[in-house]
């Protein structure tokens, strides 16, 4: 579930007073199924390099250099990793090659 909290200040009551109420907003299943992580749903909202790199892997495995040339980055910053690590994290995407991180060619695809 959302959560909302939401402050209203009216003209009809002092500055000082100030009316607050909360919003339970259902979320729809298949968003939960996809942002459980460890057993515990979180909220999954993307950026929009995060966005990016799901659009170019939906054609297919990339290595690294071909997703920041597809995204026009001329190196991996701190941002694109980030970004990389929390989409695996998520479960969005993994390696072509999970058994071996390190593999000289690997590649990125979404999950199956």
């Amino acid at each position: 579930m959302l959560l909302a909290k939401v402050d209203i200040t009216t003209k009809l009551w002092p500055k000082s007073t100030k009316i607050y109420f909360l919003a339970i907003l259902p979320v729809h299943p298949e968003v939960k199924k996809r942002s459980e992580v460890a057993g515990h749903a979180t909220e999954t909202s993307l950026n929009d390099t995060e966005t990016a790199n799901l659009k170019i892997l939906e054609d297919g495995p990339c290595s690294t250099s071909q997703i920041l040339d597809k995204l026009g980055l001329e190196s991996r910053t701190g941002a694109f990793r980030r970004n990389v690590k929390n989409l695996m994290d998520i479960g969005f995407i993994e390696y072509l090659y999970p058994e071996n991180p390190k593999y000289p060619n690997q590649k990125y695809r979404l999950k199956q």
